[in-house]
């Protein structure tokens, strides 16, 4: 029964990654942060712009969040329902959306600190911050890749490795280097998920198309 189970999970993983959604998707969020880190990185200190830059991780993290959703659910219902239909997530309950609410604030609230200890110190020869966030990152597509069978989520994490490496070992220091690698990784993301849907659109056409 539990075999039965993790296959049925991995086949609907599968399923949410076929069509390269989720990754363009996620293009916005890391467009978004990339956009975020310029401004921090361009920003005067100790002026009210910065002040209000450094608060805004918080809510960026939310915007970026609903913004994943928003997008992925909508080209979902116009490109992908339509030809191989709608599979229903098991939302989480109640105690799990609350842990998993903390676990987010959580890792926010970390991610926070981290940044604010990393740029109180002089940053002298490795950006850390680059080099961390590629070295995060690339485990995590390592382990997508793998629960969704797409081979081109192992490439976005050698990209996301190699790119936090380099700009780790670039000199240019945190901030320009976390809004370059940012906008890398949003790059990556859209081009992976470009392809792989319009690789989904051409096996997968709408009735009436398959008909002519």
């Amino acid at each position: 029964m539990a075999d039965d189970l993790a296959k049925v999970e991995k086949r609907t993983v599968q399923y949410y990654f076929s069509d390269g959604i989720p990754e363009m998707a996620w293009s916005v969020a890391s467009f978004l942060l990339a956009l975020y880190f310029l401004a921090l990185a361009t920003a005067r200190p100790r002026t009210p712009w910065a002040f209000v830059l450094n608060v805004a991780l918080l809510p960026l993290f939310i915007l970026g969040g609903w913004a994943v959703n928003a997008v992925t659910r909508a080209l979902k219902q116009r490109l992908t329902y339509p030809r191989t239909g709608y599979v229903s997530y098991r939302k989480p309950e109640g105690q799990q959306r609350v842990r998993r609410a903390a676990l987010a604030g959580g890792a926010t609230g970390l991610l926070a600190a981290i940044l604010a200890v990393v740029l109180s110190r002089s940053a002298s020869g490795l950006a850390r911050m680059p080099l961390l966030s590629g070295l995060a990152f690339a485990p995590v597509f390592v382990l997508l890749a793998g629960r969704a069978g797409a081979a081109r989520l192992y490439i976005l994490a050698a990209v996301s490795a190699a790119a936090g490496i380099g700009l780790g070992l670039s000199g240019w220091g945190d901030l320009p280097g976390l809004a370059v690698f940012y906008g890398v990784v949003a790059a990556s993301l859209f081009v992976s998920g470009f392809l792989a849907c319009r690789r989904y659109l051409r096996e997968n056409r709408l009735p009436d198309e398959a008909a002519r």
